[in-house]
């Protein structure tokens, strides 16, 4: 039994130590701090010790958990802010599969940084197929004018879009750079990374320069021990308590182990030594005295025997005690870290702008909606709502003006819909929006609702009224459809909408 329970508290030692080495080499303090608590685990049985070592640690490791989350929200926020320039830019297509590929990778590995270098790698990949790929509408007019191959672009220069799209990339790319935490010999390399990118506006360069930075993102993330700091710190605050009840409960079973042979060494005595007097004795009345004497000893050995268990009773009820008040903590802050993860993911499913559910939010979201729509037959629309001309009015009244509108549109949306109908920002001026288990006829006037709604708003910048009106393109669900391809019918109507003359809807008929 006490081999055992020796063997457990070495291997739980042992865990400890090897586990706490994973989150070295982020912090030197937290380093400096993990081997002192190493070696007092190792040293030492007394617990007050050891739970002060974990409380040393704490702090460092709740720290690197915000600094991870904060690096991987904007990892992905990048991401996805460089996918949406990919679809805005006219006249090319993003190929749907290795769209949808990259977004389900995106949407389980974005917190994981050892997984930034797969998404950076995919992304690249994405962009090389869009940018080699032809429309159907369109065939070689994109790819001629992206690589200068049509004989009207002799004079080798990228249109003005093209520009634009690919300087919003290196500014992205740029952040991603500037947000990577590496070792001193690689500053002057990432430095130079920046320059390059701040002056890139040659689409042909980005491949090499998305392949510098993807490098830096694998000297920056060589070691994954960010994404263990949450895990190591409630492991090691679990395995120190577990260890100290355990070598508290190993004591008390020696202590208890040593006091019965001890009783039984005693008792032993009494009763030889009894014997002895009465087979060596020849006057009754010095017999009687001898055992009156001897039995009065074996009292006194019973009463401090007695004694003994009782105190390790008493001990062992505390030891229990303590243990279930650990065990309460432990499930107290098991909850909060629960709330607080739940706040966590509210937020990254949240458009910080608008309050709206971004374009994660509605993945999760869609999916059960259309297999609830299949299963009780009733109706589905999506609706997607693209805000007219803003790049315009960013242009000319500036970003904080286009903030504005970016605020005031989803209100009017949500103002001419009902409660049960879902709004998402789906990525720059764009929103996507869910009218479930409703009619035909009903899907339509709401949508058109939706139109008019945004165009009567009266918006004024510096005092000038300025127009505010959206394109929208809208469809229902089929028994044959997936998100995508509903999603796809639906723009394609917002592209016709748009080509049109805007300000109308499209399609839902």
């Amino acid at each position: 039994m006490s081999t055992a329970q020796d063997k457990l508290v070495e291997a739980l030692r042992k865990t400890v130590s090897r586990t706490s080495m994973l989150a070295e080499g982020s912090d030197p303090e937290l380093d400096s701090v993990l081997q002192q608590a190493r070696a007092d685990i190792s040293k030492t049985d007394d617990i007050r010790v050891v739970e002060l070592a974990m409380r040393s640690i704490e702090p460092f490791l709740l720290k690197l958990d915000q600094d991870r989350l904060s690096k991987a929200q904007s990892f992905r926020d990048g991401l996805h802010q460089l996918l949406d320039t990919l679809e805005n830019l006219e006249h090319y297509q993003v190929p749907l599969n290795e769209k949808k590929a990259f977004e389900t990778s995106l949407r389980s590995k974005w917190q994981s940084s050892a997984a930034w270098p797969i998404l950076l790698q995919q992304f690249a990949n994405l962009a090389k197929s869009t940018f080699t790929s032809k429309k159907e509408e369109r065939q070689s007019s994109l790819i001629a004018r992206l690589f200068n191959k049509e004989k009207e672009n002799k004079d080798d220069k990228q249109s003005p879009q093209v520009e634009e799209v690919t300087a919003h990339i290196c500014h992205k790319l740029t952040g991603l750079v500037r947000d990577l935490q590496l070792p001193s010999e690689y500053e002057t390399q990432a430095e130079d990374i920046i320059n390059e990118l701040k002056d890139g506006k040659d689409l042909n360069h980005l491949p090499i320069l998305l392949d510098e930075v993807i490098s830096l993102v694998l000297v920056a993330v060589g070691k994954p021990q960010e994404d263990l700091a949450t895990y190591l710190t409630h492991l090691n605050k679990q395995l120190a308590s577990i260890n100290a009840s355990i070598v508290t409960s190993y004591k008390s079973q020696k202590n208890l182990s040593a006091q019965r042979e001890d009783f039984d060494t005693s008792l032993q005595k009494h009763v030889e030594d009894t014997n002895f007097a009465i087979s060596e004795a020849n006057d009754l009345g010095a017999l009687k005295e001898l055992i009156g004497q001897h039995m009065t000893e074996l009292n006194g050995t019973m009463g401090r025997y007695r004694e003994q268990i009782k105190k390790q009773e008493e001990q062992s009820t505390q030891s229990i005690t303590n243990l279930k008040s650990k065990v309460n903590r432990m499930e107290k802050d098991a909850m909060n870290m629960r709330s607080r993860m739940q706040q966590k993911i509210a937020e990254a499913m949240t458009d910080s702008l608008t309050n709206l559910p971004n374009r994660a939010a509605y993945v999760e979201t869609i999916l059960p909606l259309i297999t609830q729509s299949k299963t009780t037959k009733k109706q589905l629309c999506l609706a997607v709502c693209d805000i007219d001309h803003f790049k315009k009015i960013n242009d000319t009244w500036g970003h904080l003006a286009g903030d504005k509108v970016l605020r005031l549109v989803p209100k009017q949306i949500l103002s001419a819909v009902g409660k049960e109908d879902l709004l998402f920002r789906y990525g720059g001026e764009e929103f996507v929006l869910l009218i479930p288990a409703s009619s035909i006829e009903e899907c339509r006037a709401k949508v058109e609702a939706v139109r008019a709604s945004v165009e009567k708003t009266p918006f004024n910048v510096e005092g000038q009224p300025v127009s505010v009106t959206i394109s929208i393109g809208m469809d229902y669900l089929n028994q044959n459809d997936d998100h995508e391809s509903l999603f796809a019918r639906a723009d394609k109507f917002l592209y016709e909408a748009k080509e049109s003359g805007r300000n109308k809807v499209v399609g839902g008929k």
